[in-house]
């Protein structure tokens, strides 16, 4: 059966994994270690994959490697956690669209230290990650959710 997907839920998605990804807390619900290595540090998605493989690209086959199927532009964005909990996005070097802001706060984030979840709001939407791995050089992240048949699927971010 074939999955439909809205191609702009999934960049939605991808933006709200990228910011989950880069997410910790400021204000010590982290431990220091976690806290410094995540906040105040422009991140770049390395990688984005999902489980089980999905038409993420409505091109009638399944992918499991998401970032892949992703447009130039869009792979040398930044993300930024701030320390105050604001989320700012960076177009990198190549814009998809030349009117677009080179930077942009697009909303806020929190982190629970216990749960290890990632709250990133923007877009009037909240999207919760799990934090899996940390440190300061790599970010790994994972997203569920239900594609529109059902289907349960798991993301998972790397940036550096």
């Amino acid at each position: 059966m074939k999955n439909n997907v809205n191609p702009l839920f999934f960049y939605l998605l991808i933006m709200a994994v990228t910011m989950l990804t880069l997410a910790c807390s400021p204000s010590g619900a982290n431990d220091s270690k976690q806290s410094g290595s995540f906040t105040n540090k422009s991140w770049k998605l390395y990688s984005l994959s999902v489980a089980p493989a999905i038409d993420w690209d409505l091109d009638g086959k399944k992918e499991t490697d998401i970032l892949a199927t992703m447009e130039g532009c869009e792979k040398d964005d930044l993300l930024l956690l701030r320390n105050d909990s604001t989320i700012v996005r960076n177009a990198g070097k190549l814009k998809c669209d030349e009117d677009d802001e080179q930077e942009k706060h697009t909303g806020s984030w929190t982190y629970d230290k216990a749960s290890k979840k990632l709250t990133l709001n923007e877009d009037n939407d909240a999207q919760v990650l799990t934090v899996v791995e940390s440190s300061g050089s790599r970010l790994v992240v994972t997203y569920n959710w239900k594609a529109t048949n059902g289907t349960s699927h798991q993301m998972t971010a790397i940036y550096n």
